[in-house]
């Protein structure tokens, strides 16, 4: 039987550092939200049987409305489901492997307010998991690095090893739900979900991420946002195509 593999989009947060009356990842970018603009990359992901939306409680509605919209577009019975969201990211995330059903193998965690990422980092990204059990997308440093502390620099990092790690990260259901059960136990804070799986000494693999896989979290984030979708008209039907954005 081939394996069964879910979605836990994160998508709770209150987004302040935006400074808008609404969280950002409802906010509207070239006539969606940078929700949608998400959503419409993993409704193409075949791969993928359930998806699991975690929102604040009072946007419950709105995401039940949003994701009705791509009823027509989900394969092979795929399909949206609305989860509420925690206090924390860490919290929402749990929420939402509190949900996935009892015969799903894998989970695929991502980023409501990364809306750029290609359906090929996706799918790179999952294959990688099969082979190692947990995998993360990330970025090689390109700057100097520089561990800081009360505003005096302590020590210069070597580039080489630092990664700035994205979303998509994938995981053994049974390690990442295994992983947020210690952490609930032991009180462990993260912000990332390979944080936890590490804490267990299982080994995570790292796929090159993509620069324009962006987490949308400031007014010029947003800014940024508009211009590339702007430059990027063909955007979806490439990534539909397994392009890169």
């Amino acid at each position: 039987m081939m394996s069964k593999t879910c979605a836990i989009i994160p998508a709770a947060g209150r987004g302040l550092r935006m400074g808008r009356n609404k969280p950002k990842q409802f906010l509207e970018v070239s006539g969606k939200s940078l929700l949608s603009h998400t959503l419409d990359i993993f409704s193409k992901a075949s791969f993928l049987s359930e998806i699991f939306l975690v929102v604040p409680q009072d946007f419950i509605s709105e995401a039940r409305e949003l994701i009705q919209g791509f009823s027509d577009s989900i394969r092979d019975g795929s399909r949206f489901s609305v989860v509420v969201g925690g206090a924390e990211r860490q919290d929402s995330v749990y929420n939402g492997l509190c949900r996935l059903p009892s015969d799903c193998d894998w989970v695929m965690v991502h980023d409501g307010v990364r809306p750029f990422a290609s359906l090929k980092l996706l799918e790179k990204t999952w294959k990688a998991a099969q082979i190692s059990g947990a995998a993360v997308a990330a970025l090689s440093a390109t700057d100097t690095v520089k561990r800081v502390l009360d505003a005096v620099v302590r020590e210069t990092l070597p580039r080489e090893e630092i990664w700035l790690v994205q979303t998509p990260q994938v995981f053994r259901k049974e390690i990442l739900l295994r992983a947020y059960e210690e952490a609930r136990k032991y009180g462990w804070v993260g912000t990332d979900d390979a944080s936890f799986v590490e804490r267990l000494q299982i080994p995570v693999s790292v796929v090159h991420g993509e620069r324009s896989n962006i987490k949308v979290t400031t007014p010029e984030d947003l800014d940024w946002a508009a211009w590339y979708l702007g430059r990027n008209p063909e955007r979806e039907n490439l990534q539909s195509a397994g392009g890169e954005a």
